[in-house]
């Protein structure tokens, strides 16, 4: 069985799929609780908060029960660009990010931490993602008469809440309480899966009540009373970011990799180096199951390092026609032929969607 270097980041990047089909946080205003809302009314309060402004430090903390690292598996600080164990170690413990947001086309995530520095900008129809220690920098053009087709999956607070509503509302049983956040008066808005199909127990989302913001979210597995994954706005201000904030230009000596939608308006996208295609989605809601082709935005001919095989090893388990991945909120099964297939859902499920 052969693992190409693009399946190690596939094994974590189911966690940013359950987080942004979930939310990211912000904060709002009273310092006691707001009048009583219906959930749909809180749903509205959300839709209505697309055009805020705001800037502020997220904290998020992640316990998915993978193992822990071992100390010979450090972060590798000659790395080349975000290696498998920097991946998993970003999506593990805690770390915080500073978010900037001007409306729905000028947002900013600037992860700060051992890792070294990770930025995504999104200023209008330019998308940059930018890795300061691998000196890489990713662009994307996008229709300036469809700006955010290909950017929504911006990890933004309005674009993650937007993209976890419309999943899974269909699905899911919603309730709302009142109470406070860092002197704000919050809605807490719950998403209880209404099917047993799922590894989520449930998702309580923290909206601001005078903004519609959402301010935070915590994940609970099912069958767990703590959370596994919580995400909040340790500090916020309401006030409008700096327009420079969204502007970015490669430092001298970044390699810089260009991404150009097609004209076709098609799912693939065309870097330097070979086609990225949209992964196919089977199931919906909280059962959804995303299947990622073998090779898909990789080299044919890269092949893992050891030290990504030793920690593959590491995370998985062999099971019948490949490895799985299990977390407590999400399952990945890495099949023999290279496809990956990942979703909030018990291990059964996913190896019943590859055959």
């Amino acid at each position: 069985m052969r693992f190409r270097r693009g399946l190690i980041p596939a094994i974590v990047a189911p966690i940013a799929v359950v987080v942004a089909a979930i939310a990211v946080p912000s904060i709002a205003y009273s310092a006691s609780p707001p009048p009583d809302k219906t959930p749909a009314q809180v749903l509205t309060l959300i839709a209505g908060s697309h055009d805020a402004h705001y800037f502020g430090t997220v904290q998020q903390t992640s316990d998915l029960g993978l193992p822990p690292l071992p100390t010979s598996m450090a972060p590798d600080s000659s790395s080349q660009g975000l290696d498998a164990v920097s991946l998993v170690a970003l999506v593990t413990g805690s770390h915080s990010a500073q978010v900037y947001v001007d409306g729905q086309s000028k947002q900013r995530v600037q992860i700060l931490d051992t890792l070294s520095e990770r930025d995504l900008i999104h200023n209008d129809t330019s998308v940059w993602t930018y890795d300061a220690k691998a000196r890489t920098a990713t662009h994307l053009t996008a229709s300036p008469h469809e700006p955010n087709a290909q950017t929504d999956q911006a990890l933004t607070p309005a674009a993650m809440a937007d993209g976890f509503i419309a999943s899974i509302t269909p699905t899911t049983s919603l309730t709302v309480s009142t109470d406070t956040f860092h002197g704000r008066g919050v809605y807490e808005l719950t998403f209880e899966p209404r099917t047993s199909a799922t590894l989520v127990g449930n998702a309580v989302v923290t909206v601001d009540a005078e903004t519609g913001v959402p301010l935070g979210v915590h994940v609970t597995p099912r069958g767990q009373t703590a959370s596994a994954f919580s995400m909040a706005f340790t500090s916020i201000d309401f006030s409008r970011p700096d327009s420079s904030v969204f502007s970015f230009t490669p430092p001298t000596g970044t390699t810089v990799h260009d991404l150009t939608p097609p004209a076709d308006g098609s799912n693939s996208m065309h870097p330097g180096n070979g086609d990225v295609t949209a992964p196919t989605v089977t199931g919906s809601g909280w059962e959804s199951v995303v299947e990622v082709a073998a090779g898909t935005g990789t080299s044919a001919t890269t092949d893992q390092t050891p030290r990504d095989l030793s920690l593959l090893n590491e995370l998985t388990q062999s099971v019948s026609g490949g490895r799985m991945l299990r977390t407590s909120l999400f399952t990945v099964y890495l099949r023999d032929d290279g496809t990956v297939f990942a979703g909030a859902v018990p291990a059964s499920t996913l190896l019943a969607t590859a055959k």
